[in-house]
């Protein structure tokens, strides 16, 4: 690490406590000098660092998402790019990949997205400083796709965990297979791509991305009644982005054992009732009984029960 970096982690690790100049240098072994520099070179980056005479400094927050601050906080070592603005994160990680002759994890966040996207390609509203988008490469090293439903489900479970970390009385729930809800608004989008190898035409990885309305306030017209956000309230984006790429490593460490399934099930919010899945051009209608154990959707239509494991839920009646 350079001396900003020490400076900065000497800081987060005690952020309620008072730093004298002399201490930080002690502790560093850097002379006072060396810690003043590296404290206004932090300030100067967007750090918020309050200083008292007597007293010394004190980190408070920073409001930009930094590569510094999410590692902090990060409890999986991996590469980690954190950039402002770019296209889709899962574009940055996906040419990330292309690069790669040893597949290792890796996370890609981003404050805002021009080209943020979704299941089908459609658009995700991707604003800058009122949401988080990031993207996480999973590899997938025995090539299996068998057990991709479960990946998905579960990456959700991971997902709304990470978040009631920082919004606990917030009302999540989750619409097949991988919309988080509050009150009927989607307020977080998650897309697993899988990337193949081209030797042999199998899942070389998977690319995890998920996408945050955090405070956003106001959305386009054609998403005003489906999208929301999950609160007004302001939290740690840097903080939130580690929580978010440390569940998903985990989960990707043990979701084909399927045990976040019962947390899967009383967080959805389209079991028992009636709705429409759009499978391509084919559209089914009917009432879910359950999440099956593979991660698809128990449907009973007229046509009798069936096991929906690709599509997506594009309609939810009202409930009764």
């Amino acid at each position: 690490m350079n001396t900003k970096q020490r400076v900065l982690t000497a800081l987060l690790a005690d952020g309620d406590t008072w730093h004298s100049g002399d201490s930080l240098a002690s502790e560093l072994g850097l002379s006072r000098e060396s810690v003043w520099k590296a404290i206004n070179a932090l300030r100067k980056a967007g750090h918020d660092i309050a200083a008292r005479k007597s007293q010394g400094y004190r980190y408070v927050s920073c409001a930009h998402l930094d590569d510094m601050v999410i590692a902090y906080h990060l409890q999986h070592e991996l590469p980690l790019t954190v950039e402002k603005t770019v296209t889709s994160t899962q574009d940055v990680a996906k040419k990330w990949l292309a690069t790669q002759t040893e597949l290792t994890p890796a996370a890609f966040v981003a404050d805002a997205q021009t080209n943020g996207y979704g299941r089908r390609g459609r658009q995700f509203y991707s604003p800058a400083q009122s949401g988080l988008y990031l993207s996480v490469v999973i590899p997938n090293p025995q090539a299996d796709l068998t057990q991709v439903g479960l990946l998905t489900t579960g990456v959700a479970t991971a997902v709304v965990a990470a978040l009631r970390e920082f919004f606990p009385t917030a009302d999540f729930g989750l619409k097949w297979v991988n919309d988080v809800m509050i009150h009927e608004r989607k307020v977080a989008g998650i897309l697993c791509e899988a990337v193949l190898a081209l030797e042999s035409s199998t899942s070389a990885a998977f690319v995890i991305g998920v996408g945050l309305n955090l405070d956003t306030a106001q959305f386009p017209d054609a998403l005003k009644q489906v999208a929301g956000a999950i609160s007004d309230t302001p939290i740690d984006r840097n903080a939130l982005a580690a929580s978010l790429i440390d569940h998903i490593m985990q989960r990707a460490k043990d979701y084909q054992a399927g045990d976040f399934l019962p947390a899967y099930r009383k967080l959805s919010t389209v079991i028992g009732r009636q709705v429409t899945v759009k499978i391509g051009e084919q559209v089914l209608i009917g009432k879910v009984l359950d999440i099956a154990e593979n991660g698809g959707l128990e449907l009973l239509t007229d046509q009798g029960l069936q096991t929906i494991t690709a599509g997506e839920v594009v309609k939810v009646d009202v409930k009764a």
